[in-house]
């Protein structure tokens, strides 16, 4: 880890990200748990649970699958020390890498299988509280929407250290929190994961009529907010722009997703 502690950078107000794609030295950087720098040739990905049968993938295995190339929205979701100050922090990037459901479909995933659970290298202390890994969870139907990436590339460079490097998960539409930096496991469950950072921050109290409705007490920050502000109506028209103009190719994604390597 360098460093070994949080990292939070922030170099531009979203009214000064005017390009159509940031500029990969512009973007926010917001690291809890320090940097891990990571030894390509040492690394892999994990995938285990309930799945047909577990994998474990080197970055040259993944690279070899056809890559997919997304742009959106990444917004960070701001302090989980406190939830209730809101936050601009975002920008309009694009992203290489794997198909997520298509590289699950290969190994099959068992019909019991509700969440993904996401595993980064970061580990350490954060607000008095250890964990070994940084550690967040999605609902496995995410996928289904598509687009959701195993990045080993951002605006079509591989990733930098402070971005994810060598693998980062990618959810388009979802908080940046959600997308995993330094991902080495992927775990597949029938239940939310537990952690400091998926069950404890980054959840939204309910009140109580929604809990005597039979909701739980707290809800997990996923999706990114509803927002009318002019710079959100920017991005979001020209991603919608860019999957329309793509239509013969699948949503939100360039002529490269077609199958080369």
């Amino acid at each position: 880890m360098d460093p070994p502690s949080g990292v939070r950078r922030i170099k531009l107000q979203p009214h000064e990200t005017g390009d159509p794609v940031t500029p990969t030295e512009d973007l926010f950087v917001l690291a809890h748990l320090g940097i891990p720098r990571v030894d390509p040739a040492q690394w892999s990905l994990l995938i285990d649970g309930l799945l047909g049968r577990p994998m474990t993938l080197s970055l040259d295995q993944l690279k070899a699958r056809p890559k997919a190339i997304v742009e959106g929205v990444h917004q960070c979701c701001g302090s989980p020390m406190e939830p209730t100050v809101p936050t601009r922090r975002v920008s309009n990037v694009r992203w290489g890498g794997a198909d997520l459901a298509a590289l699950l479909d290969e190994f099959g995933v068992d019909a019991q299988a509700r969440y993904l659970w996401s595993y980064g290298l970061d580990g350490g202390d954060f607000a008095g509280t250890p964990c070994d890994w940084y550690l967040k969870d999605l609902p496995l139907a995410r996928l289904k929407a598509g687009d959701v990436l195993i990045a080993y590339e951002l605006n079509g460079a591989p990733l930098p250290a402070e971005h994810g490097f060598p693998v980062r998960l990618v959810v388009p539409g979802y908080y940046g929190t959600n997308s995993v930096k330094w991902l080495w496991r992927l775990h597949l469950a029938d239940r939310r994961a537990e952690g400091q950072f998926a069950s404890v921050l980054y959840n939204d109290p309910l009140d109580a009529r929604e809990i005597a409705a039979g909701q739980p007490e707290r809800r997990p920050v996923w999706a990114v907010a509803p927002s009318r502000s002019s710079w959100r109506r920017r991005l979001m028209r020209r991603s919608r722009a860019m999957r329309l103009s793509r239509s013969g190719v699948g949503p939100g994604r360039s002529a490269e997703s077609r199958g080369s390597r």
